[in-house]
């Protein structure tokens, strides 16, 4: 068993220590470091000087470190700081996913990427690193090193390692005081079997004047068994720096000033008085006077808060002081306190949410501090320049340990996200980008899902995105499954023959159908829409010279005259937008005609007909008539477009009223009034709800020749519709009411035979 522990510490010793195993190794003409092969920078300023210097940077450092921890404990900022900054890194913890395990796979699973097959041996790895977390707790105390990392400077963590089992047991944090690292002038261990010593920085300070392992310690470590990580690492020093160093003057001064504040608070704030005793008193009437008074007691001593004492009796002329007037002028003490909380490295609206808080300013501070919170899990992960330092280090020893070499095996260390967002906000974001409340609809439902899969724990996306779709088209054939036999069922009930279950065909979504066609119409009516604003704006612009004739050169806008202009320019484009849009309408209203034509069928046969086959069985098929469709069209597009005419009319007024308060020109109105007018996205809401309502429209056509007076309104329901189409889905209502059509711009509505 002797020889087995030996050799599994060599060979922990010659991993992590190779590269100083290479550095030290003798040379074969002289013993000792091979300088000649290999010259090495020193570290040293002064060598003969260098162990008093290293004795001034370890004493200095112990002093730093009693006095920031002293602050931590008793004053709230430092407190508030160190906790905050340790709490908001580790939040949520962090997992270890080997790659090409079946974790990994799950992992990207999530992202909607696939693992084409699994690394061998990963599945072992991570069985390793999982009992290792399991067992050593690092999870949880990650905080505390966080915590702790910043405040001292140094963290040194001492696996507990059972070489016999292979296992490390436990993960310890050693006091950064009593902890002295053994490097020497070139940060090289000369004895990695002792990198660092454990000492009583009280009685056996002196060996800190001794470069390299001490002569006497309370305990060696071997570099394995030390694991050193440094906040602030410099290269040439031995030792980090602590997060608050830099605070200490700060806080000295801001103290003295609340100390004096305090006092001057409580002895300046009240009134005095001055009691001028008769000429010819006596110094024991005096005496006397001041203990009737209360100001001393009986044996001549002053009484408590006597200074606050402001109503007497006797025969004495009091003449009233009054106190100080500017107890709350306090400016120089908020300087030293903003500037401590610079030094602290927090922004004091994130811990304080106190007064005078600039929005903007914590708008640009608080991505630098989530930068903050990524370096510090950094450096947790990663370490320093150490050849042990950091968590990964710890996993590659329990690698060792279990017999797998850690340069075969990658891994990943995955913290928690760090976003500023809540899990409500990636919701709603996510929500947004579906097309929430009747929007576009921008990403699918899966790469939705897994922006959010880690707040619901869903492991995969693109299965819970199926399944959401799949219970949304069974709630679609449910519904229409439930309309069909409630319409059969009246019917019957009136003496019409109830449909064969045999040649029934449930009515899913209706305009769902038409999609694929009417995305394409839709591309061309924005186009045409787009166009006509884009002309009316150019004849507008075109109109300069008659309105500078007008008025004086620079001189403000004239209002009316913009208006004037305005529906000037609409006027001369109308007739082309109308021609243009209505030949797009009359495609959608014919698609709407065709498709009523088939319901209509069902509704009297009880079985599908096509619409432009030949009819066949009883009843009358309604006719569709082109040109009807198109002049009809035509001649409402005239009020349609009044509604139009008159918001964008209102939207010129509002900024020629605001050009000609900031006394603005022509030119410098039209800039302003291009993107109001010249709207791609209003352009695309009218071509959209302009075919919709075309659509709508022909259905009525066609229910109204087939002798329908009531028509059901058929809403599609996803996650973009709206709160007021969802509630009037599946109602029905007279063909000629208002309800009988669409609800609002872009809505989605069609119509069913009632």
């Amino acid at each position: 068993m002797a020889g087995f522990i030996t050799k599994m510490t060599s060979t922990l010793l010659d991993f992590f220590g190779r590269r100083h195993l290479t550095l030290n190794e003798p040379d074969q003409t002289d013993a000792g470091r091979n300088k000649d092969s290999m010259p090495m920078v020193s570290y040293a300023e002064s060598p003969s000087l260098y162990v008093f210097e290293q004795f001034k940077v370890a004493t200095d450092r112990i002093s730093t470190i009693r006095e920031v921890n002293q602050l931590v404990k008793t004053d709230l900022r430092f407190k508030m700081t160190n906790n905050r900054l340790a709490a908001d890194a580790t939040r949520g913890g962090f997992r270890i996913v080997v790659s090409g395990s079946d974790a990994d796979r799950a992992r990207l699973k999530k992202k909607g990427q696939t693992l084409k097959r699994l690394t061998p041996g990963a599945n072992i790895a991570q069985q390793v690193i999982d009992d290792f977390l399991k067992r050593t707790k690092l999870q949880a105390k990650s905080k505390e090193h966080a915590r702790v990392l910043p405040r001292d400077g140094d963290l040194f963590l001492n696996p507990i390692v059972d070489l016999s089992a292979g296992l490390v047991l436990d993960i310890r944090r050693a006091p950064a005081l009593t902890i002295k690292r053994n490097s020497d002038e070139f940060g090289e261990f000369p004895d990695i079997e002792r990198a660092f010593s454990q000492i009583d920085p009280r009685t056996q300070i002196n060996t800190l004047l001794e470069i390299g392992p001490p002569s006497t310690a309370r305990t060696n470590f071997a570099l394995f068994q030390m694991n050193h990580i440094r906040w602030m690492e410099e290269e040439t020093e031995m030792y980090g720096t602590s997060h608050y160093a830099s605070a200490r003057a700060t806080y000295k001064i801001l103290n003295k000033m609340e100390v004096a504040s305090a006092i001057r608070r409580e002895f300046r704030s009240v009134q005095k008085y001055n009691h001028r005793l008769p000429e010819g008193t006596q110094e024991k009437d005096a005496i006397e006077y001041m203990r009737l008074v209360g100001l001393i007691d009986k044996h001549g001593n002053p009484t408590r808060n006597a200074h606050l004492l402001s109503d007497f009796v006797g025969t004495a002329d009091v003449k009233v002081l009054t106190g100080d007037a500017n107890l709350d002028q306090m400016d120089d003490i908020k300087y030293f306190e903003d500037l401590l909380w610079l030094n602290l490295g927090v922004p004091k609206a994130i811990l304080t949410a106190g007064q005078d808080i600039n929005r903007d300013i914590l708008k640009v501070q608080y991505p630098h501090y989530l930068e903050t919170l990524e370096d510090t899990t950094d450096l947790l992960e990663y370490g320093d320049t150490g050849s042990f330092s950091g968590y990964r280090a710890l996993v590659d020893l329990q690698l060792l340990l279990a017999g797998i070499n850690p340069d075969s095996i990658k891994y990943d260390i995955v913290w928690s996200d760090k976003s500023a967002d809540t899990s409500a906000e990636r919701l709603e974001r996510a929500q947004q980008a579906l097309g929430k409340g009747g929007g576009k609809k921008l990403i699918t439902l899966e790469k939705a899902i897994q922006e959010i899969a880690d707040d619901f724990d869903i492991e995969d996306p693109a299965e819970m995105a199926a399944q959401l779709e799949e219970e949304e088209r069974q709630n679609r054939l449910e519904f229409a499954y439930t309309q069909t036999n409630k319409s059969s069922d009246e019917r019957s009930a009136s003496g019409i023959r109830k449909m064969p279950e045999n040649g029934a065909q449930l009515v899913t979504d209706v305009v769902q159908e038409d999609r694929p066609g009417f995305d394409a119409i839709e591309d061309e009516a924005k186009d045409a829409v787009l166009r006509f604003f884009d002309a009316v704006y150019r004849r507008m612009t075109n109109a300069e010279e008659a309105v500078t004739d007008a008025e004086e050169d620079d001189g403000p806008v004239d209002v009316d005259e913009v208006v004037e202009i305005f529906e000037e320019a609409w006027s001369a484009e109308e007739g082309g937008y109308r021609v243009g849009i209505v030949k797009q309408m009359t495609k959608t209203s014919i698609m709407g005609a065709e498709r009523a034509v088939q319901l209509v069928m069902d509704f009297d046969r009880g079985k599908v007909v096509d619409p432009t086959g030949p009819e066949t069985g009883i009843g009358v098929k309604p006719k569709i008539v082109k040109k009807d469709i198109h002049d009809d069209l035509l001649e409402a597009s005239g009020e349609r477009i009044k509604g139009i005419e008159e918001t964008t009319k209102l939207k010129v007024q509002y900024l020629a009223s605001k050009a000609f308060e900031e006394n603005l020109g022509w030119k410098e109105l039209m800039i302003q009034l291009k993107p109001v007018i010249v709207d791609a996205t209003r352009a695309e809401t009218i071509a959209i709800t302009e075919l919709s309502w075309a659509y709508v429209r022909g259905e009525k056509r066609i229910y109204r020749d087939a002798g329908f007076e009531k028509v059901q309104l058929n809403e599609i329901i996803d996650m973009k519709t709206c709160p007021k189409c969802r509630a009037r889905n599946g109602k029905t209502v007279s063909i000629d009411s208002p309800e009988a059509d669409l609800a609002h711009p872009r809505c989605r509505v069609s119509l069913l035979p009632a």
